[in-house]
């Protein structure tokens, strides 16, 4: 199978780099990358095509970035799939990725592999002032064994953080096609838009990552995928910033995750993370809360 990375960057331009030299030195498998990049000092670094493309708001610019990189993907590769991955998220094995690469291509009705957008908001209701969201939060306690999904939302939603998908004409013609307002969910509309095309057994899940929010929004092991916005744990926001967050979201941010991956080969952007010191200088001013 022929096979491209559609890399998508706004800001995370040292998450970028750090996510090819995962990709190009350690993944076994060589497939091309397709980098498409808005930040306007980025200098090409080891994708095998660039598209720069202009800065746009949030929604608009990561559709931009995204149709771009599958269509450059198609027309220059000729790829049969392609890998989503946004700059800030990392995959350190790529059997991952190849697990699902096989899932896809061994169901005919298949045509995209992505966890949801989803959220659990039992963990906010548990420590909730208010009586009547502590018993939401029983409630829920009470109903998940018996497999009610009670306080989970937002589950009609596709990642487009990461996803796999088959490049057919009928799919790449769905993304040129796809249209969003910059107060979009973004995710809510590829759901929309791959369920009206194909069906719902289009849709490959990953349970391993469900619900996303909270307590797999900036980490999955299962996946082995790392997308925190802090590059260390020293950086990661306080419970007052971000009261979602778990005591293992503040232990580690991307360069604890990178140390903790032990790589067999490391580029020269991995060893600045893991040995500075100062790491003010990563992602320059990219946000740096969840």
């Amino acid at each position: 199978m022929k096979v491209a990375v559609c890399l998508t960057t706004f800001n995370r331009v040292d998450c970028a780099r750090i996510s090819m030299e995962i990709m190009k030195f350690n993944w076994p498998a060589k497939w091309p990358v397709v980098h498409a990049c808005s930040h306007s000092a980025y200098e090409p670094y080891l994708e095998d095509l660039l598209l720069p493309r202009p800065p746009r708001p949030l929604t608009t610019g990561a559709l931009d970035l995204l149709a771009a990189s599958i269509k450059s993907a198609v027309d220059r590769f000729n790829a049969d799939f392609i890998v989503h991955l946004e700059a800030d998220t990392w995959i350190m094995d790529q059997q991952v990725i190849l697990r699902y690469l096989h899932k896809l291509q061994a169901d005919p009705d298949s045509v995209i592999a992505a966890s949801s957008w989803s959220a659990d908001h039992a963990p906010e209701w548990k420590h909730s002032p208010k009586f009547d969201k502590r018993a939401r939060h029983a409630l829920a306690r009470l109903s998940r064994p018996l497999g009610f999904r009670y306080g989970i939302r937002q589950t009609r939603s596709i990642s487009t953080q990461f996803f796999i998908a088959k490049a057919t004409r009928a799919f790449t013609q769905m993304i040129e096609e796809l249209s969003a307002q910059e107060d979009d969910f973004l995710e809510k509309v590829l759901y929309a838009a791959v369920l009206q095309r194909f069906g719902a057994k289009a849709i490959v899940g990953m349970p391993e990552r469900e619900p996303v929010h909270p307590k797999y929004r900036n980490a999955c092991e299962a996946l082995s995928l790392y997308c925190q916005h802090w590059p260390s744990a020293e950086h990661a926001p306080s419970f007052e910033q971000e009261p979602h967050l778990d005591p293992a979201d503040r232990l580690q941010g991307k360069k604890e995750c990178l140390a903790t991956a032990q790589l067999a080969l490391q580029g020269p952007h991995m060893q600045r993370l893991l040995e500075s010191a100062d790491l003010r200088y990563y992602n320059g001013d990219a946000r740096r809360s969840s």
